[in-house]
């Protein structure tokens, strides 16, 4: 699976999933989601499960190993699987050859026991505010972008740090695997050197699990 390591001037780390089709930057935006969420679940696990592996009682290590592997394992979704669970909540089959469907991504992230999340239009004006809310709220977010030599694209901003009073996001972009830190405050919000801009549509987490 293609996933990356990616370090940004503002100290922090971000994983991020590369797609793995032309079209498939909403599933690996939802992989994405997935992982962020669920990794301090993935953490808390691992580090029962070491305590549990040292407590002298008969089976204790089966029962570490057992909750470190099943915490792994709701983490880190394959793309396969959540291509499935998209196709199921389509009706079709899916697999990556289209670009997803931002008003389905809600019910894809629900059944991955995400809590309830929706597609909301911030508009141009409103696109920052409600990508800093979410920031602060410690959920990610998957966003809109349009380009402007005709396109689209989803990518999934995980943070936002304002250094100097401006904010910036940190946008984890499945072309290219890497993090492009970006600035919050114009409208439209540029991305990529004005390749393209946020059209004002994110997929927001409303309440948690």
């Amino acid at each position: 699976m293609s996933w990356h390591i990616s370090l940004t001037r503002f100290a922090s780390a971000h994983i991020v999933k590369k797609q793995d089709a032309v079209n498939s930057c909403g599933i690996a935006c939802i992989l994405m989601v997935n992982f962020k969420i669920k990794k301090g679940l993935m953490f808390a696990g691992l580090s029962a499960g070491s305590a549990v592996s040292a407590v002298p009682v008969p089976g204790a290590t089966f029962a570490g190993a057992t909750l470190s592997n099943a915490a792994i394992a709701m983490a880190v979704k394959t793309e396969p699987e959540v291509y499935r669970i998209y196709g199921d909540v389509v009706g079709t089959v899916y697999d990556g050859t289209a670009y997803t469907d931002a008003k389905k991504h809600p019910e894809v992230l629900r059944r991955l026991g995400l809590g309830n999340w929706e597609c909301f239009w911030a508009g141009s004006d409103g696109i920052g505010a409600a990508i800093k809310a979410q920031a602060k709220a410690g959920a990610p977010c998957i966003v809109h972008v349009k380009w402007k030599a005709g396109g689209a694209h989803f990518v999934c901003i995980d943070d936002v740090h304002s250094p100097f009073g401006s904010p910036y996001a940190c946008v984890n972009d499945p072309a290219s695997g890497e993090v492009v830190v970006t600035e919050l405050t114009s409208s439209p919000i540029n991305y990529l050197d004005n390749a393209g801009v946020f059209s004002g549509w994110i997929v927001r987490r409303v309440s948690a699990p």
